[in-house]
């Protein structure tokens, strides 16, 4: 997704206005090389090429996309940009004290469609592209709330496996879509220490296909709806609900209900990876894990 938008000038000369500083570990990231791209392999896990790799995925990875809006809505800057403050032990800060401690690329600051706030750092601009990540899971609760107001999904407190038979009789396909939407599952899931389930969770779908992945996970440590857990895998699930109740990929389901309607300027890609067959599958690098629409051959 790029940031690119249409400002009016003086938003590029308040920016301009601001003198470059050094990013927090720019050169571990990459800066000397000129923050270089990577390869299929590295992208992620190698940091001097992480800055320039997840600006350019599209230039590593196989991708769907979402077709622009035909009439992009304008986001022009603020006319008087307010001095923005905060509070951090027992300091008063502004937000480029911020980002002078974050590894951020971007920040963009909007209240009632004015830009309040705009900086890029690691030699980022409007234009570059740049990994939503979790902001995915978002994105497909909107679908699932589409699909429930066009009839596709009867209740929120259905079953998932009411609508995906293939998901019958294992907690992830008992488990209520409502209950899938707060990450509320139970299911035993450990997560985001670099070698879990979660990475478990993404070779097993590349390599045979979400439902079988889902079916690796078969233990409920807590009952549904009474422990909040975040887990990338509530949203698999909820990807596989929504593959099945609409007939098609999210890329496609959503470019004229959401994407276009919302006035976007630039196409969204979904990344693919490509299993060792050589068949590829949506599960998306740009905005990740959310599209389900690869099925492994049959041996």
């Amino acid at each position: 997704m790029q940031l690119r938008r249409i400002l009016m000038p003086c938003a590029a000369l308040v920016v301009l206005a601001f003198p470059a500083m050094a990013a927090p570990d720019e050169q571990q990231l990459g800066k000397s090389a000129g923050y270089p791209v990577g390869n299929r392999v590295n992208w992620f896990y190698d940091e001097s090429v992480r800055v320039g790799s997840f600006s350019n995925l599209d230039r590593l990875l196989p991708h769907n996309s979402l077709g622009k809006a035909a009439t992009p809505l304008p986001l022009p800057a603020a006319a008087n940009q307010p001095g923005i403050e905060y509070q951090f032990d027992g300091r008063t800060l502004a937000l480029d004290d911020f980002l002078a401690r974050q590894r951020v690329t971007g920040l963009l600051l909007i209240r009632n469609g004015e830009v309040l706030f705009e900086r890029y750092q690691y030699d980022r601009t409007p234009a570059h592209r740049l990994v939503s990540h979790s902001m995915a899971k978002s994105i497909v609760s909107i679908a699932v709330g589409m699909a429930l107001a066009e009839g596709k999904i009867a209740s929120l407190d259905d079953k998932v496996a009411k609508y995906e038979p293939k998901l019958a009789g294992i907690p992830y396909g008992e488990t209520s879509i409502r209950n899938l939407l707060r990450m509320s599952s139970g299911v035993a899931l450990e997560v985001y220490d670099g070698d879990d389930d979660v990475k478990r969770l993404a070779v097993a779908r590349n390599t045979h296909g979400s439902i079988a992945a889902l079916r690796m996970f078969g233990t409920r440590e807590a009952e549904q709806g009474t422990r909040f857990h975040y887990a990338s895998s509530e949203t698999v699930v909820l990807a596989v609900l929504l593959r099945a109740v609409t007939g098609t990929t999210l890329s496609v389901y959503l470019t004229d209900r959401l994407w276009q309607p919302m006035g976007a300027e630039a196409e969204e890609l979904y990344e693919r990876f490509v299993n060792r067959g050589g068949a590829s599958k949506d599960f998306s690098g740009i905005i990740k894990m959310i599209d389900d629409s690869w099925t492994p051959p049959k041996e």
